[in-house]
């Protein structure tokens, strides 16, 4: 098993989160949003008082110029503690940007700053092929067309959409004042979700310029950035009901002591480890990589497919007490089945490891 060490650099990093987010972590009121959608958006203020929002920026706008892997670390812990916010969204909308020929050298500090902030759905308009319709005109742009399940609506000053343009899909940016939010739903976390509608015109410099697999390097780190998020999850998961068997007596003695409580869980724990190494390991490639792609899928595979049962196993060693609303483990389970929802299934997946 690959074992990879952190440097100073990216410990302090995780611990510096971890510790702001333990501060404000309550259970409870994550319930209550999972409930009632109030749109908590549990440790993304933390996220910008830290100044994570710059966390791939380079340098000299302002950011940390680190790179994937450690934007992947803070996802872990992200994941650890059920946040919720645009965070994976903004930072891969930067990292976008940044490799624009466009001039967006100001939405991009401003960004960083979290003087404005973007959201997306840019992988499911790939996987539904909804693209928007983008016509040009003199000097601007006619843009019009649906986009579904925007997550962070509200929060957000742009979006970042995919639309059709000569028939050439290309990413563009729009003003969130120019789309209408016609329906809301609700995913089983209590994330708000909402279908939105454009018809405008937009400067035709809104529309971005660059390489041509700009679109598939953004759909495979969107995709790793999930399972990071879902490796942090189990991982609370683990030490949960770790904590659980240590504490729980049954014929006056903690249930960890019985063997087959032993084995299950350590099961779990080695499943959890091989996909952590996966998923770092990956994120340690470059983008060019022959393997990258492939690896990314293999990685949303095997979360897709071990994670679940961690939280099912995690739920049956708890017993009664598992399945209960205050004890907060079906967040975290619910959390690795959103997740898995997303960015494409396995038959998708397994396509791109062939081709």
């Amino acid at each position: 098993m690959i074992n990879f060490k952190l440097n100073e650099s990216q410990i302090m990093i995780q611990s510096s989160l971890e510790k702001a987010l333990d501060e404000n972590f309550d259970i409870r009121k994550l319930n209550i949003n999972a409930e009632n959608a109030e749109g908590l958006n549990h440790g993304w203020k933390e996220i910008k008082e830290l100044g994570y929002t710059g966390i791939i920026t380079r340098e000299d706008k302002g950011g940390f110029g680190l790179d994937i892997f450690d934007f992947g670390l803070t996802l872990e812990t992200w994941g650890s503690k059920l946040c919720e916010g645009p965070y994976i969204e903004n930072t891969l909308a930067i990292g976008t940007l940044q490799k624009s020929s466009n001039d967006f050298n100001k939405l991009i500090e401003d960004l960083t700053s979290s003087k404005k902030i973007m959201s997306s759905v840019i992988n499911e308009q790939i996987i539904e092929k909804n693209y928007l319709e983008i016509r040009k005109t003199k000097n601007e742009v006619e843009v019009k067309g649906e986009i579904i399940n925007l997550p962070y609506f509200d929060d957000a000053s742009d979006i970042l959409c995919l639309g059709s343009i000569n028939k050439e899909i290309k990413f563009i940016v729009i003003p969130q004042k120019n789309f209408n939010e016609i329906r809301t739903s609700k995913t089983i976390t209590g994330q708000k979700l909402s279908n939105i509608r454009i018809n405008c015109n937009l400067d035709s410099d809104r529309v971005i310029d660059s390489e041509k697999n700009l679109v598939d390097i953004y759909f495979q780190l969107f995709t790793l950035s999930k399972c990071f998020e879902s490796i942090g999850a189990a991982n609370t998961i683990i030490k949960m009901t770790t904590e659980y068997i240590k504490s729980r007596e049954q014929f006056n003695q903690p249930i960890g002591k019985f063997q087959s409580i032993q084995h299950m869980l350590t099961d779990l724990y080695i499943s959890y480890s091989e996909l952590k190494e996966l998923v770092r390991y990956t994120a340690k490639l470059p983008f060019d990589d022959n393997n990258f792609q492939k690896l990314v899928s293999m990685s949303k595979i095997k979360c897709d497919e071990d994670l679940p049962k961690v939280g099912w196993i995690a739920h049956q060693l708890h017993g009664a007490i598992g399945f209960t609303w205050d004890y907060g483990l079906h967040l975290l389970t619910k959390k690795i089945l959103l997740n898995k929802s997303l960015n494409g299934n396995s038959i998708l997946h397994s396509k791109k490891i062939i081709n």
